[in-house]
């Protein structure tokens, strides 16, 4: 499926219309809330007992309102770093959240708190001497006022974040209450989250729609690698990245397993991503964007082989800090096998100004009812 500027108007308009006619734009649609907790271990304490760690914490949202047709397939939702499943709830200027919109088009929804994050509790000291924080600096550089300090090309198109983005605006101060601390290591995590990911696609048992962003955007890759059966489609909003190495912020080494930092399944197989996984440099496609590290064409690029059949669609805003190398993930993936990968550039189909914070911006819904045809149409 291709979106087009012309599809993006005519799935906004319809699901404006549709859903002013069913309630109040600004106030979460009714839904059963349940939760549980999935996979975890008994370990030891340090001091003689033992504690539960990596467990994950699972939300489950029902439609209670009556005449919505449901939707077979749940949707999954997937916080990033510093974040908690509230993310997708009401958004921090009161509107509503991605999940109430899901619900509102009969979906059943599940948001989860990454494990070591949030309602998930980490096991103080394992893995990590302590927890860490953002400052409110890096949140208004990166997500919120970007226009401000324009750390990269594109962040000066940034209009879609409420209000100034500033410490003091309410708004600001609402999301930045929201951020939570986090454990600072890539592979504890991603091993955790694949672990606990996959005992509860296990508890569910059937296939999902697969939604994560930021650092939590590459998730689903690896919880539908570990568990393809039960993953229809997935979607990547600004998953962490470009391959092998960071960007606009650093340039050092990263995810060595090339979008992760914790084994992915290849063919033929990988045991050593370093020499296993040749890369090569592609030049960058423009001056606003930068160079992609790719896997080099000789000898031939190894292939996600529980992916490759996926459909899989990578969104990102136009003002965002991903601008400048999500197109790099899009190429990798590819490259990597898997053909059904859509790189959706919000700029290029007529929505505009977005940031990193995409699903608590202004323009929120228009981005959602464009996400939502798509996942209709996997």
């Amino acid at each position: 499926m291709r979106l087009t500027t012309a599809v993006v108007a005519l799935v906004t308009a319809t699901a404006n219309a549709c859903l002013a006619s069913q309630r109040d734009e600004t106030a979460e649609v009714p839904a059963v809330r349940t939760y549980f907790y999935a996979g975890g271990q008994y370990a030891d304490d340090g001091a003689g007992g033992e504690i539960f760690r990596d467990q994950m914490y699972v939300e489950k949202l029902v439609p209670a309102v009556h005449g919505i047709p449901m939707k077979q397939t749940p949707i999954v939702l997937i916080h990033g770093k510093a974040q908690t499943g509230t993310n997708f709830l009401n958004k921090p200027d009161g509107g509503r959240g991605w999940a109430s919109q899901f619900l509102s088009q009969g979906y059943q929804v599940y948001i989860v708190d990454q494990t070591l994050r949030g309602r998930s509790a980490w096991l103080p000291g394992h893995n990590a001497t302590q927890p860490s924080t953002y400052a409110a600096e890096i949140m208004e550089q990166r997500f919120t006022a970007t226009w401000n300090a324009t750390l990269w090309p594109q962040a000066q198109n940034h209009t879609q974040w409420p209000g100034s983005g500033k410490r003091g605006d309410p708004v600001f101060d609402a999301f930045y209450s929201s951020n939570v601390q986090f454990i600072n290591n890539a592979t504890y995590q991603q091993e955790t989250m694949q672990a606990a990911g996959a005992a509860f696609l296990d508890t569910i048992g059937g296939p999902v729609i697969l939604i994560g962003h930021s650092q939590g955007g590459i998730l689903p890759l690896l919880l539908a690698d570990a568990r393809p059966e039960l993953t229809q489609a997935l979607v990547l909003l600004e998953p962490n990245g470009p391959p092998f190495r960071d960007a606009v912020f650093s340039t050092k080494p990263a995810r060595a397993w090339g979008l992760t930092d914790v084994p992915l399944t290849y063919s033929p197989p990988v045991t050593d991503p370093s020499t296993d996984l040749v890369q090569e440099i592609q030049p960058a496609r423009d001056a606003n964007h930068v160079e992609c590290v790719l896997q080099a064409q000789e000898p031939a690029p190894r292939r996600l082989t529980n992916l490759e059949y996926k459909p899989i669609l990578l969104v990102t805003g136009e003002a965002s800090y991903h601008a400048p190398y999500d197109y790099c993930v899009a190429r990798y993936l590819r490259q990597a096998g898997c053909s059904q990968t859509q790189h959706l550039e919000l700029g290029q189909v007529g929505i505009h100004g977005n940031g990193h914070m995409m699903f608590m911006e202004k323009n929120s819904d228009q981005i959602q009812a464009v996400i939502e045809e798509w996942v209709r149409s996997t």
